[in-house]
């Protein structure tokens, strides 16, 4: 895996590139990702998940720029005028056990950006979006949209036949299903009851369902109201419970399915369609919760995952499972365009084990080669 555990070595603003090689001329626009930013700070250091985040901006066009920031929520700025650690593990016993009681979160922004009418918003798994300003990376704050109530998830998906965007966030016990349209104002669009406290990092949609996957990672809840240093204690494997699938009409969300399985974890999806009276999931599959250590640690043992074509029948109440590719890899996407309808190519980050080297895999469905990109 890549060392994510340093800081930053400055932010600033758009600066010239230097460009190896020739960009081609029709790729023009600007790419914005966030992730972990400071892993050490105040002389500590913590997760990556729960790392402060960086936006980091590259503008392709004739003269190449690149910019980078950190994500300075309310809470960040609180942190830093009170030159100490105030909402992270590392805060004083008394602060997180006031933290936990009271549902006080800083919004990191570390895992992924929404994109929605005009506005950019970092996203993190607990916490709710924060706007930043695309042309100076500067922080605008924290929005609920109007209706965002808890947590907001870090991977919300569009589908393009439907031109919306949904995600889902958590309140007390519940999945709460958001839409938010290409033209017109957020709505919640179901509710879902969650059976127990799970680390749900994402989901898929379709055009016509919305699919999560709830496996028997449960969450240790005094660690978490307490804040613990070791994040990956804030939840343990229940290898007696099954995983569960719940599958959400978006049209009539009230009649769910629900699917229970041998227990597996996916942490993220490539891409889900109809297929008849069936859906067809792509993922990686993981054997266990195991790998969330893997930022922290470089124990080999960790499980790797692999990529896996679900088969879902609401029907009978049935799932298929088949592997699809033998290399380890993560991360995977599928051309927006193609987000909750038949897809013929999977991409996903792969990394080389003999070099220590990371690159991007192209998955062929069709054909079901491989070819990679070092």
């Amino acid at each position: 895996m890549p060392d994510m555990n340093h800081n930053i070595d400055r932010t600033h603003g758009f600066e010239p590139l230097t460009v190896e090689g020739a960009l081609p001329n029709a790729l023009r626009g600007t790419l914005y990702r966030v992730g972990p930013g400071l892993v050490q700070r105040f002389g500590h250091e913590v997760h990556p998940f729960l790392a402060d985040g960086l936006i980091t901006a590259v503008e392709v066009s004739s003269t190449p720029k690149g910019a980078c920031e950190m994500v300075r929520s309310d809470r960040f700025t609180e942190e830093e005028a009170a030159g100490k650690p105030l909402y992270s593990p590392e805060a004083s016993l008394p602060r997180r056990v006031m933290n936990g009681l009271t549902g006080k979160i800083k919004n990191t922004g570390n895992t992924n950006i929404l994109a929605w009418q005009d506005k950019l918003y970092a996203l993190m798994e607990q916490g709710q979006p924060v706007e930043f300003d695309s042309e100076n990376l500067d922080t605008v704050g924290t929005n609920d949209l109007g209706v965002i109530k808890g947590s907001f998830s870090a991977h919300p998906h569009r589908v393009p036949a439907l031109k919306t965007t949904f995600n889902f966030g958590i309140h007390r016990k519940d999945i709460i299903i958001y839409a938010l349209p290409d033209s017109g104002k957020i709505r919640v669009l179901a509710k879902v009851e969650a059976p127990w406290a799970s680390l749900i990092h994402d989901f898929c949609v379709t055009k016509k369902h919305a699919l999560f996957f709830i496996d028997p990672s449960k969450m240790v809840l005094w660690r978490a109201m307490l804040g613990t240093k070791d994040f990956s204690k804030y939840f343990y494997w229940d290898k007696n419970e099954s995983s569960t699938i719940i599958i959400v009409p978006l049209d009539a969300p009230e009649n769910q399915t629900r699917i229970e399985v041998d227990p597996f974890r996916v942490w993220h999806f490539a891409n889900a369609y109809e297929r008849g009276g069936e859906i067809v999931v792509d993922a990686f599959r993981h054997k266990n919760i195991d790998v969330i250590t893997a930022p922290t640690t470089a124990d080999s043992r960790i499980p790797e995952p692999k990529l896996f074509r679900f088969t879902l029948n609401p029907a009978k109440g049935q799932m298929k499972a088949e592997q699809l590719m033998e290399l380890n890899c993560e991360f995977p996407i599928v051309n927006p365009a193609y987000i909750g309808t038949v897809h013929d190519t999977v991409w996903m980050q792969s990394y080389d084990d003999r070099h220590g080297t990371q690159g991007i895999t192209r998955f062929d469905v069709e054909t079901t080669t491989t070819r990679r990109y070092f």
